[in-house]
Parts: structure tokens; sequence; C-alpha cells
């Protein structure tokens, strides 16, 4: 499950009485998830299985998935309630998986801001930290669906050097905003407390 934690500041309008931009900022993780439905059961170890549709590759992710439905849904009160949706995680811009993510944020217009530590100029730099290998594959999961469950198979990819120290501090800049912190169990940098002073 998600451990989340928000912290709103500031109100809602500025000093002439004009809508202040609220600046939702989701810090979390963002997978290809690859799902496959199966007609049975999950097979024993060494067996088979029958699919019942062919394999399908989806964005998700449970910080990837709160940045869309809110972004969704502030998309009914544009322009009266001007805001935006900012998803800070890890991915490989490089790869089909990190393509399909980006391609994602683009539709659903959130903007994402990837703090993968890397020789890609797109990427974070400055940490201070080591860069790492620019192979490393995006975070994915195998979704295996049988009989109305699902199991998952996590690779959690270049996301598992998503620290705390990463995270933009630009989130303290504007006059109105809301953090919102999901799929920490997939952040097992963020567990060290590394994350409470970038808030």
């Amino acid at each position: 499950g998600d451990h989340a934690g928000s912290q709103t500041m500031s109100s809602s309008r500025d000093l002439k009485g004009e809508p202040r931009t609220l600046s939702f900022n989701i810090i979390g993780d963002a997978f290809a998830d690859v799902f496959c439905y199966l007609s049975s059961a999950l097979p024993k170890l060494g067996g088979d299985s029958r699919l019942l549709e062919p394999v399908r590759t989806k964005a998700g992710g449970s910080g990837l998935n709160t940045a869309t439905h809110l972004a969704s849904l502030l998309s009914q009160f544009s322009p009266s309630f001007p805001s935006d949706v900012n998803l800070q995680t890890v991915i490989n811009e490089n790869d089909p998986h990190g393509r399909l993510l980006i391609d994602h944020c683009r539709r659903h217009d959130i903007n994402l801001l990837n703090r993968r530590v890397s020789n890609v100029p797109s990427c974070f730099s400055g940490t201070g930290q080591e860069i790492v290998d620019a192979t490393v594959a995006t975070p994915h999961c195998v979704v295996v669906v049988a009989q109305n469950d699902r199991s998952f198979m996590t690779y959690l990819g270049c996301l598992s050097n998503f620290a705390g120290d990463n995270v933009l501090p630009m989130i303290r800049n504007s006059p109105a905003y809301v953090i919102h912190i999901s799929g920490y169990f997939n952040l097992p940098r963020f567990w060290d407390g590394s994350l409470a002073h970038k808030l």
C-alpha cells in the first residue's frame, strides 16, 4: 500500500483576489505495467497457461496513477482554478518503457520531472552522487491477472536509485502548493528520512 503525506501552504487567491496557480507535486513511483490475462489459474512451477488476450503494456505505478487522476480532475475546473501537476520520479527516458511513460505524461498534461542521476543531459545532475549506468532500465512490473485476482512481479530498475536528496526543492517556491508522496514501498532510499529536509 501507499504511505502518503501532504502539505498545503498559503491561500488559493493572491492579494488582488485573483486565483493563484496551485502547484500539485507528486513524489513517487512510475512503472510500465505489463498485463497478462490468464485463461485459468496460475500455472504450477514449470507449467504452462494460455492467455486470454495479447500482452499489453500500460503506464502505471502509484505515483503516476495519482498524478493522472489528479490532472484529469483538475481539467474539469480549468481555467477558473489554475493549477499544474508535477511528478518527480525516476525513469530511463531512452528505453521503450521510459518513452511510454513520457508520452503518457504529455497526453495527460503532467510535468514529468525525471530525477535520475545519470550522464544524460535531461536528467538531474549536481547531487554529487556517482553517475549510474545509463543502461539501467525504467521500472516495470508484470501484472498477472487470473481468477479475478492479480499477482505482481516488479523490477525497480533505476527507481532503486531515487533518494530523498534527489528531490527538487522548487516545490517550496510556489505560493500555493500541495505535496503528495506515493509508492513509498517502492522507494527504499527514502526510508532513511533524507526526504524530510526537502519538504
